[in-house]
């Protein structure tokens, strides 16, 4: 997962850059290291399959 900008995200989905404060994340609950971003209308299309766990709050990413 790539930091743009240090508060920026490209959606895994659609490649629409946005904020971290509206992005989302998609991780495997058994594969820690897995985690891709997803923006908020992607999100509503793909929802949360089944075996992954949602991020909503990934503002903690954010380099100065």
């Amino acid at each position: 997962m790539d930091i743009i900008d240090g508060e920026k995200i490209e959606c895994s989905r659609c490649g629409d850059v946005v904020m971290l404060e509206d992005a989302n994340v998609l991780g495997k609950r058994n594969n820690r290291t897995y985690a891709k971003p997803i923006c908020d209308d992607c999100l509503q299309n793909v929802g949360v399959p089944r075996g992954y766990e949602l991020e909503r709050d990934v503002s903690y990413l954010k380099h100065e």
